[in-house]
């Protein structure tokens, strides 16, 4: 079932408001994106360089894009981060609907996983 513009907004911010209670920060898009790739990684809270932060927020977007047939995973290099491909040309998708169709996917995520807490308090490092 297709959610409306109004439906959408309203579980959207119920999430936000869920996350923050949970992990005790403000969240937000980019902070969901990142809690979503350690889970997807698999590898637990652990230090994360700057570069490895934002290859985790690329991983949740490249999960949520797959399940759209945008990209495919091809494999895992030597450390254990998923490789994936392009199978669909994004350059057409304006930017706002990009977003859009990846929020989706994040509400659509956290109704289908169990999300990993035990980090919480690790994550404002």
């Amino acid at each position: 079932m297709e959610m409306t513009g109004q439906e959408f907004e309203l579980a959207w911010d119920a999430l936000i408001i869920k996350l923050s209670k949970q992990f005790k920060v403000t969240a937000d898009y980019e902070f969901i994106l990142f809690v979503m790739g350690i889970q997807e990684l698999g590898q637990g809270f652990r230090g994360y360089s700057r570069n490895e932060k934002m290859d985790l927020i690329n991983l949740a977007r490249c999960r949520i894009l797959a399940g759209h047939g945008y990209v495919k995973e091809t494999g895992v290099d030597g450390q254990g981060w998923p490789i994936f491909e392009k199978t669909k040309d994004m350059k057409s998708m304006m930017p706002s609907y990009q977003t859009q169709l990846v929020k989706k996917g994040i509400l659509e995520y956290f109704d289908k996983v169990e999300f990993e807490t035990s980090y919480t308090k690790e994550l404002d490092n």
